[in-house]
């Protein structure tokens, strides 16, 4: 399949507002984990390191990512095998993307979620940046797609803690 770049945003727009339809709750609004940093680096800098395998260690020692759309966008962890000999985000793939402005992807559960993460049950995630006047660099993420449930929550809490600590490393890794 080939892309004209000119309409790539559109394509890119079209495919993220398709992915991301997800159930409403029941006070009708959508529940979404938000979080967001500010990292000193220059906004290319911040970009490869969410979108190429080397700027991608920091936070996995090997992943597989090929930037376009439907590519994979897989973080191997630093966990033990689970049952299924996964360790990380496999089968996770890119939804949309605009270079240095926005990441779109598709996440998995982690293994001591198995319900959700055998049943091939997924979140989207948007990552978005933003060069600010002082040289760094805005990262706001926001994670949705979730159910409801006791599993989706265990999912919501983990990740609520998990993305903390991938921005705090990718901070730590481009500021030094």
């Amino acid at each position: 399949m080939t892309i004209d770049l000119q309409s790539a945003p559109l394509l890119a727009a079209s495919l993220l507002a398709v992915s991301l339809s997800a159930p409403a709750w029941p006070d009708g609004e959508e529940r979404i984990l938000r979080k967001e940093i500010l990292i000193q680096a220059p906004l290319d800098a911040v970009w490869r390191a969410w979108t190429t395998e080397e700027g991608l260690s920091s936070v996995s020692q090997k992943s597989n990512v090929e930037l376009k759309l439907g590519g994979p966008f897989e973080l191997f962890l630093q966990l033990d095998l689970d049952e299924r000999g996964r360790r990380g985000s496999e089968g996770s793939k890119i939804l949309a993307f605009l270079p240095q402005e926005m990441l779109a992807f598709d996440w998995t559960f982690p293994p001591s979620i198995p319900s959700l993460r055998y049943s091939g049950k997924k979140t989207q995630v948007i990552v978005q940046l933003e060069q600010l006047g002082s040289g760094e660099t805005r990262v706001r993420l926001a994670q949705l797609g979730w159910d409801q449930g006791e599993d989706w929550d265990a999912g919501y809490a983990y990740f609520d803690k998990g993305w903390e600590v991938v921005l705090e490393l990718m901070k730590t890794d481009l500021e030094n």
